[in-house]
């Protein structure tokens, strides 16, 4: 007969099985005409409160000015005229987490959600978690102007939230990733917002 004890046990490696770590998504929202954007030289500036002449935004820039080549568009000529400008925002903001309460706990010589155990020992493990830490929301967002009349062609943002303790958390790590997922498939489709992952 098996024991209590043993169908917990059970029970546990079933709910570990059950677990599995997914990659963040990154929500993408694009706009444009609906025409053809003709490839010609663009160059990135900040848009608001960005400070442009800082290296951390330089670094952004650069990485997207990659990311814009691979798109087609060209980098700006020595004499810096290009056809558009191309206004990077990057932001970072942060939430709490939600608090989840634990609805038992299981006790190696405490309470077992109601029965009492008597196996001795002092180990006791947290079924379902406390306060999930924050979050950082981060995001990149372009608008594709021409320089000319400063008319709007192109403009698309693209947002991932990840816990403040993930690897992918930082600025650093996450502007590559956004800016990648934000130009995929250059232009893409006006008005839809998708799930990169």
């Amino acid at each position: 007969m098996r024991t209590f004890s043993t169908i917990l046990l059970s029970g546990l490696v079933v709910l570990a099985g059950c677990t599995t770590t997914s990659a963040p998504v990154t929500e993408v929202t694009r706009f444009h005409l609906g025409q053809p954007i003709p490839s010609d030289a663009i160059t990135v500036v900040g848009g608001p409160g960005m400070n442009g002449a800082s290296l951390e935004f330089r670094t952004y820039a650069g990485t997207m000015e990659t990311a814009l080549a691979d798109a087609g568009f060209r980098p700006a000529a020595n004499d810096g005229r290009t056809a558009y400008l191309g206004v990077l925002s990057i932001t970072q903001e942060s939430r709490a987490g939600v608090p989840k309460p634990s609805p038992f706990r299981i006790g190696i010589g405490g309470s077992t959600g109601g029965y009492s155990g008597g196996v001795g020992g002092g180990v006791s493990v947290p079924v379902g978690g406390t306060r999930t830490g924050d979050v950082r929301i981060n995001t990149v967002s372009l608008q594709i102007k021409r320089r000319s009349d400063n008319s709007m062609v192109w403009e698309g943002k693209a947002v991932r939230e990840v816990p403040a303790d993930a690897a992918g958390a930082s600025l650093g790590a996450a502007v590559p990733e956004l800016t990648k997922a934000l130009l995929a498939n250059f232009p893409g489709v006006s008005g839809q917002t998708v799930k990169v992952k």
